[in-house]
């Protein structure tokens, strides 16, 4: 998500560091062939924030770490797993990763860069765990007794988090704030959407875009009481809107008309029987789409244009891109098969492509890093489609039929 040197769509970047040279793209869409690993980045994310939240639980005590080395290179079957992000938390970048096999860490380390310098808070090889008390901020003699309490299975980071270290916390609150999405998610995203209804700001937000996006419909528990009438919405609406169990039956708005095409009632279709699954994709990511966009979160989205038309894909990325919409620095990571974007919508540093080598083995870098003398006047989609640069199928010819005989 770094910002290269380049003019284009200034709005598409911020400053995540007050008064430093240090930015950020709002958005990075991953383009690339089906199998070249694309979902496989989210779900090493996905697993990593996941370990970080959960990995002292005392449960987990016996249990193997769920993780996977890669596969298709012999020798490197019994090879650890290395992850590591680099993110900035209250104007201060951190570099924090580990190295892991399924019956143990190897490695974990926690870097700090307050300034210009680099500073290391701990590292830990092995059975070895070098702490800095100094930059943890806490007493010598907690410290001590956490680095007892690590098992060979969990992370440092958790346990310092499970015994409310400021730092573990901190770095724990970052990653429950990144929310990595599949397809599959859309009924618990549905619930989380209707959740959020409750709450006025989004609801007014949500019931705005909605009557923005041309989906056919009034909006969706919008016209409570004190709305009803202004609406056109029977009070049936409200009632008809949530179940006592807080498991939400959305239902839609519409208009009815009578033989002169005058609109005289309003009905309410259910979400998920009556809509089309674009309008039930659209309405679940609306509200974790609000969600990152006011409380600064990372949001990562797999496949992010099925089922979409490419105008309401616009919507959604120009709302990261958006200056008004996105003053807080939310970011964006999705892959995405649409090549409209491509029509100068995006920064070259926002196109990232994946690349999927003889070996099976993935690699992901933006136009501009990876190939910096390609020109901001480039035709990007039609270049990207022709093969330029790369991360297509490579497809052969089929003749299905010659064989056969005329018979």
């Amino acid at each position: 998500m770094d910002a290269g040197t380049i003019k284009e769509n200034p709005g598409n970047i911020f400053y995540p560091i007050f008064m430093r040279d240090l930015k950020l793209v709002k958005c990075g869409i991953v383009y690339g062939a089906n199998a070249t690993g694309k979902s496989n980045l989210l779900k090493a994310f996905q697993f990593m924030q996941q370990f970080v939240l959960t990995s002292s639980k005392e449960s987990l005590a016996n249990q193997e770490i769920d993780t996977q080395p890669f596969r298709l290179t012999k020798s490197r079957l019994s090879y650890p797993s290395s992850f590591e992000v680099i993110f900035v938390l209250k104007e201060i970048r951190y570099r924090y990763g580990f190295i892991i096999s399924r019956k143990e860490i190897h490695h974990e380390w926690l870097y700090m860069t307050d300034k210009r310098k680099e500073e290391e808070l701990f590292k830990r090889h092995a059975n070895t765990l070098n702490v800095d008390k100094r930059l943890l901020n806490e007493p010598k003699n907690k410290i001590d007794v956490l680095r007892e309490l690590v098992r060979s299975n969990a992370l440092f980071i958790s346990v310092l988090a499970q015994f409310n270290v400021s730092i573990g916390l901190s770095i724990s609150q970052w990653f429950s704030n990144s929310l990595v999405l599949f397809d599959g998610d859309n009924e618990r995203l549905i619930n989380h959407t209707g959740n959020l209804l409750k709450n006025p700001v989004y609801r007014e937000r949500i019931h705005d875009i909605i009557l923005k996006s041309d989906l056919n419909f009034l909006g969706i528990e919008a016209a409570i009481k004190e709305k009803a009438s202004k609406m056109g919405v029977s009070e049936s609406f409200v009632n008809f809107m949530f179940t006592a169990d807080e498991s939400f039956h959305l239902k839609t708005s519409h208009k009815v008309f009578d033989d002169q095409n005058k609109h005289t009632d309003t009905t309410l279709f259910d979400l998920v029987k009556d809509e089309s699954l674009g309008t039930q994709k659209y309405i679940a990511l609306l509200g974790v789409i609000l969600e990152a966009l006011i409380e600064r979160k990372i949001l990562w989205i797999d496949e992010l244009d099925s089922r979409f038309h490419e105008h309401l894909l616009k919507m959604i990325i120009g709302l990261f891109n958006s200056n008004n919409n996105n003053p807080n620095g939310a970011q964006l990571i999705c892959t995405c098969h649409n090549t409209s974007l491509l029509k100068k919508f995006i920064r070259r540093d926002q196109m990232v492509f994946a690349e999927r080598d003889e070996t099976g083995a993935t690699s992901i870098s933006s136009l501009y890093f990876k190939d910096p003398s390609v020109r901001n006047d480039a035709s990007f989609d039609k270049d990207y489609t022709s093969g330029k640069y790369g991360a297509i199928p490579k497809l052969d010819q089929l003749n299905l039929f010659n064989s056969l005989d005329s018979e």
